[in-house]
């Protein structure tokens, strides 16, 4: 027994030298490509470079993957989502990515009639287009379709390079509706569905930035305010996230932070606790959170300056619960339209099979801002008293409730994602543009195509890692 004891412990001594070794041999690892994020975007990055045989690893700062996608399970398979959620016809990023994983889609529900709430009125109706005044929907139509032709003359990568751009970035959206539209109807209908794209005021986004975002989605402002938000996800698309992550195995890292990033001959990228190295790495946080980390040599001042002021929208997003989707009892869709909130927007939540029933509703840009030191049973009273509003007493009755406050997320810090205030595109747009020694940027906000969207993400992933494979 001496003796085995005396063997044990020699082999322990042999084996910790051998295991600080090996220890040491992972800190001094060189990776092909370090992917910071674990979005769609980041995930995308990952397999691609993966799949042309080089080595590649994951950093996500938050416990779980998905980026902007969360899902909040109902039980039995079912859930409501409290990040980005929907796709549309021309995505087909995203639904091909669906297909190949098998996630199945289905169409958001709108059979029955839609709830038009103007000026303490509530009116229902079918189609696309309110019932507002004549005079407004004449101006309604009239100011899509300028702001269509306009968007026909900016490039969506390059926005900066459109032969009015000079002229279109300093304005601001609500300068230019002000401008243009001169009922009070039209004018917060506009309003409401810049918010609904951006999560903020129309007066905090370049004029150019929302003709870029036209270009992006087809060219048709009703793209980004009706057809992007027809179909959905079987069992939520957080999914999607969840299942390229198990393929990538060890090759991820949650818990992991970036807080500094060296450039020398190699990048070096630091967490709390430990240091990874790489000769490319692709950033896909939000652009305010890329501002915060630390750069080793500092980046350059345009870029600098741009992150600095790509800010994100505000958005708090609620699912009430219910047994049932009573609304569709009564022949409404669950969609709502209203200038009095906080929730001034909603839509049928429900899962494929409709039970529970779900309403989804949007609390969004200064009236989400009124909420941030609210409680939890604030934000619900003020969110079953719009629903309620919108689809009579019974809304004021959920069997559940959850709503998600994206500013408070510290790896996010707000929603739906970044945009270009006022005379950022022509200042610094160019300038600011593409990879910078060895890093690489990607992120739905990073994307000329289908940009705030899931599309995007996946979009900008291969995009990134394109750029970074021809460089290894």
């Amino acid at each position: 027994m001496l003796a085995a004891g005396a063997a044990g412990a020699a082999g322990a001594a042999v084996g910790a030298p051998a295991a600080e070794a090996r220890r040491r041999r992972r800190h001094r690892r060189v990776y092909d490509v370090v992917v910071v994020g674990a979005g769609l975007a980041g995930l995308t990055a990952a397999r691609a470079v993966r799949a042309a045989g080089h080595s590649v690893l994951v950093l996500e700062a938050r416990n779980r993957v998905g980026g902007r996608n969360l899902d909040h399970p109902l039980g039995g398979n079912e859930v409501v989502e409290l990040g980005g959620q929907w796709a549309g016809p021309g995505q087909d990023k995203v639904l091909g990515l669906a297909k190949e994983l098998g996630v199945a889609t289905f169409e958001t529900y709108s059979k029955g009639e839609s709830v038009y709430y103007y000026g303490g009125k509530r009116q229902t109706y079918t189609g696309g287009i309110p019932p507002a005044s004549p005079a407004a929907l004449a101006e309604i139509v009239a100011t899509i379709e300028e702001l269509n032709q306009m968007a026909a003359e900016v490039p969506a990568d390059e926005p900066w390079k459109a032969p009015h751009a000079g002229e279109w970035d300093p304005e601001s959206v609500t300068t230019w509706i002000r401008d243009h539209d001169h009922t009070a109807e039209t004018r917060y209908l506009a309003d409401l569905a810049i918010r609904g794209v951006y999560g903020e005021e129309a007066s905090q986004i370049s004029l150019l930035d929302l003709l870029a975002a036209i270009t992006g989605v087809g060219g048709d402002f009703n793209t980004l305010i009706g057809s992007a938000q027809s179909i959905r996800f079987v069992g939520g698309p957080q999914q999607l996230s969840k299942l390229l992550a198990r393929k990538l195995r060890r090759s991820l890292r949650l818990r992991a932070p970036i807080v500094a990033i060296e450039q020398g001959k190699r990048v070096t990228l630091h967490t709390p606790g430990r240091s990874f190295r790489a000769r490319r790495a692709i950033l896909t946080p939000p652009k305010p959170l890329i501002a915060r980390i630390r750069f080793n040599p500092p980046l350059p001042p345009a870029y600098d300056q741009y992150f600095q002021r790509q800010p994100m929208g505000s958005v708090i997003k609620v699912n009430a619960i219910y047994a049932k989707p009573f609304w569709r009892d009564d022949g409404l869709n669950g969609q709502a339209i209203s200038d009095r909130g906080p929730i001034e927007i909603t839509y049928d939540n429900s899962p494929p099979d409709g039970s529970p029933g779900a309403l989804v509703g949007f609390m969004e840009a200064n009236a989400s801002r009124a909420l941030y030191g609210a409680s939890v049973a604030t934000r619900r009273a003020a969110a079953l008293e719009s629903f309620a509003r919108y689809f009579g007493d019974a809304a004021r009755h959920p069997t559940g409730y959850v709503d998600m406050v994206w500013a408070l997320e510290p790896y996010t810090r707000g929603a739906y994602g970044t945009f270009n205030p006022p005379g950022v595109l022509t200042s610094l747009g160019e300038a600011a543009s593409g990879p910078t020694g060895r890093l690489h940027f990607a992120g739905d906000g990073t994307s000329g195509e289908w940009p705030g969207y899931m599309d995007g993400a996946i979009r900008s992933g291969e995009r990134a890692a394109r750029e970074a494979l021809a460089e290894l």
